[in-house]
């Protein structure tokens, strides 16, 4: 914990607070949200990476704290729009247009540094760190990227119908979505006993793991989530289901 940057330990303490649920919790749990919102708002040039921007470098940083500290206060915003907002045709929460600009932003910003793409996850390390080490790295990636999906599914934005974007009224609902299967070049997480392990414990349970080849072959691209939009999304069927 105390090697986190303190973004993310106030964010993370953010959430234990409103989870905690008493009133003066929840209070001092949206007076960070609001602070930290701001904070990360005003820096948005230091995180963010829009669409247009030239091809970047493989050296090009991915700040995984701020990313992941973002994502908490989407959620924590989910949280609140559970007892202040109404849902849309698709049962999704309709979040404020500031906090649904800034899950526009992270998605964004995640699709244009390649963080959804299992290769991509691996170059981050170099070839002499430790089998652990780089199983952690990508178990985490894996997660945030499954996290941020599910996160995508389970909001709209907050604006009217009259003022909602074109694509949203009048294309195929795929088209429209932040984050789709089809963007997760990436198997599922493996076990969480490992990943739930004390770090004394992991690099031995992830050897023998390893040795025995139970691991999950994430080199192979027919094993991919995205492979699997193959089967479960259809041009030509509307049904929001998954």
């Amino acid at each position: 914990m105390a090697e986190e940057p303190c973004v993310l330990l106030q964010s993370m303490v953010m959430m234990g607070l409103w989870i905690k649920g008493d009133q003066k919790s929840r209070d001092t749990a949206m007076t960070f949200h609001n602070k930290l919102l701001s904070a990360i708002k005003a820096q948005k040039s230091e995180w963010y990476v829009s669409e247009s921007t030239s091809r970047l470098s493989n050296e090009a940083s991915w700040p995984m704290a701020t990313l992941q500290s973002i994502l908490l206060h989407i959620i924590f915003a989910l949280f609140v729009a559970d007892r202040e907002t109404t849902f849309d045709l698709n049962c999704r929460y309709r979040l404020p247009a500031p906090i649904y600009d800034l899950l526009k932003a992270l998605v964004e910003t995640c699709r244009k540094l390649g963080l959804f793409c299992y290769p991509n996850m691996l170059s981050r390390h170099d070839s002499s760190a430790s089998l652990a080490l780089v199983w952690v790295g990508v178990e985490e990636l894996k997660r945030f990227g499954l996290a941020l999906y599910k996160v995508c599914r389970l909001c709209t934005s907050g604006a009217s119908s009259d003022t909602e974007p074109t694509i949203r009224k009048y294309s195929h609902p795929s088209e429209s979505e932040l984050l789709t299967l089809a963007d997760l070049d990436f198997c599922l997480p493996d076990s969480d006993e490992l990943w739930n392990a004390s770090p004394g414990q992991r690099s031995p349970l992830i050897r023998d793991v390893a040795s025995q080849l139970v691991l999950r072959e994430n080199q192979d691209p027919e094993t991919w989530i995205s492979q699997t939009s193959r089967q479960l999304k259809d041009a030509s069927l509307s049904f929001d289901w998954i």
